[in-house]
């Protein structure tokens, strides 16, 4: 069986026979086989008073069952398969652009780098009018339909695009490509020691993009202690995590994870001893939306006494699944077996009140988490007391600021992208720096004016009053949103760090002369 977790999945191996034998919902009504639910569907199919789509019953069939196990056993249907693909392989068939579709419009905001648009000429800011002919602006094609005349299952299928720009139009030919859809895009330097890498979530090929990151940072900048970003990670494949803790840890033969279920004997998840590189320090930031292959990582980190995990309790998923295909070209995901950590620690919250489970807000505060006796154990070197289920709590816990939970804000800064995106393209907004300098550059006072008026010309019902109480946040984000659409992702990220309390409290640590259990004597 190939191990591996997709959104904290392991995935099935394709040459076993699925645990649910697929239904074909194409064939005659003899398709639905011997059982009683297929009984039930048969008579309806046969009998019932009004025409009934098949296809729906047995879909609903196939949700009600799994409703009554765990939240993460579900059933996929066809049309999300292709995207989940992607994300958790690294890769799509497309031409290589990013686009927002604005003004029943599609807009290019970025080319990727010798993609075949790159090739082609296609530039940010260009209008894309027709596509092989057929006319897709100002149709009121949804955008779904739009993307899918990008993409095509056949590598290499020739596309033709009518561009707009500037008064200008042009026909382009180009081939339709494997993408690479990098997990690990946001890496650089912080200070002139301290190096940063993003992990946005563990697809096949983020311990190839985590070491190619790493081994940028090390050899060409010198890099000696290290930050990793799990923010917003909602997990991945097992195997890539544990190839990366196993380049954070010297020693071999330490315990990583453990999985075991009723059905699935217990297997090790053991560190190599052949690290690449020399890091010293290493700070993790995590928050109530890292979930599975994010917590495993902390919790080996913590486990083993290797590093601070700095941030808010996560999310708490330490169930594993396996992904079996169907027949209709959906899936099934399966919970088979619960992962532990290295100290014995199960991370998984209750699911028993399933609002409260999926609400993370519940995850922000400090005392969210029941601490029992029966939940404690110990790290490995250290001995500190840390505790299972519920998540993996931070050794130094920073709270969610009032801005980021405030509903009035959130709904505004939403507004940000694309508004930014209109003042660039049509030339109201310049910036004439560098991407070094746009992080310390001044938004004119003129900009939040206009985007005032932007917003209240949207009848936004939470405008009035936040655009005042909110300026620096506003500020910021109009800043951050200008660096990704004119440098790219690790500008914005540069902007948006700036006053990240989480970030600097994992400076602190990496940049202290103190030991792990020094600084946590100290901060505590």
């Amino acid at each position: 069986m190939i191990m591996g977790m997709v959104l904290g999945y392991k995935m099935n191996d394709a040459d076993n026979p699925p645990l649910i034998q697929g239904i074909d919902m194409d064939e005659s009504s003899a398709r639905y086989g011997s059982g009683r639910v297929e009984e039930i569907i048969r008579f309806v199919d046969t009998r019932y008073v009004d025409e009934v789509d098949d296809s729906d019953l047995v879909e609903s069939a196939i949700t009600a069952v799994l409703d009554q196990l765990d939240p993460h056993s579900v059933y996929i249907a066809p049309e999300y398969m292709k995207s989940i693909n992607a994300n958790m392989e690294g890769q799509f068939k497309g031409v290589g652009i990013e686009s927002y579709y604005l003004d029943d419009t599609v807009n290019i905001i970025s080319v990727l780098k010798d993609s075949p648009a790159d090739k082609a000429g296609l530039e940010r800011f260009d209008q894309i009018i027709a596509i092989n002919d057929i006319v897709v602006a100002g149709k009121g094609l949804p955008f779904s339909d739009i993307s899918d005349m990008l993409s095509s299952e056949e590598e290499d299928k020739e596309v033709q695009i009518h561009k707009y720009r500037s008064k200008t139009e042009e026909r382009v030919q180009l081939s339709i490509t494997e993408i690479p859809l990098r997990s690990v895009e946001i890496f650089y330097m912080l200070t002139d020691k301290v190096g940063l890498i993003k992990i946005d979530r563990f697809s096949s090929k983020t311990y190839k993009e985590f070491m190619e990151a790493l081994e940028d940072l090390v050899e060409n900048q010198n890099l000696s202690h290290l930050v990793i970003d799990l923010r917003n990670n909602p997990g991945g494949y097992l195997p890539e995590t544990t190839n990366i803790l196993s380049q954070l840890m010297k020693e071999k033969d330490r315990l990583l994870v453990y999985t075991e279920g009723k059905a699935n004997d217990r297997i090790d998840y053991t560190t190599t001893g052949k690290s690449f590189f020399n890091v010293e320090r290493i700070a993790v930031l995590i928050d109530e939306n890292s979930a599975s292959g994010s917590e495993i990582l902390a919790g080996a980190l913590q486990d083993w006494d290797r590093g601070l995990v700095v941030g808010r309790r996560t999310f708490g998923k330490g169930l594993v699944q396996e992904q079996y295909p169907l027949s209709n070209g959906g899936a099934i995901r399966l919970t088979v077996a619960r992962y532990y950590t290295p100290t014995g620690r199960s991370i998984q919250q209750s699911y028993d009140n399933l609002n409260d489970y999926h609400d993370v807000s519940k995850r922000y505060s400090s005392d969210t988490i029941q601490i029992v006796d029966s939940l404690k154990y110990y790290t490995k070197i250290l001995g500190r007391e840390v505790y299972g289920s519920g998540g993996i709590y931070p050794d130094v816990y920073v709270p969610i600021s009032a801005a980021d939970e405030d509903p009035g804000l959130i709904s505004i800064l939403s507004q940000i992208p694309e508004w930014t995106y209109m003042q660039l393209r049509d030339d109201k907004l310049n910036f004439e720096g560098t991407i070094e300098q746009i992080a310390a550059w001044e938004l004119p006072t003129e900009v939040l004016q206009s985007f005032n008026e932007y917003v209240s010309g949207q009848k936004n019902q939470f405008a009035s009053g936040y655009l005042n109480n909110y300026v620096s946040v506003i500020r910021k984000e109009i800043k951050a949103q200008m660096a990704r659409i004119l440098f790219g992702e690790i500008a914005e990220n540069k902007v948006q760090i700036i006053g990240d309390k989480a970030l600097d409290e994992a400076l602190n640590y990496v940049q202290s002369d103190n030991s792990l259990e020094e600084y946590l004597e100290s901060y505590n």
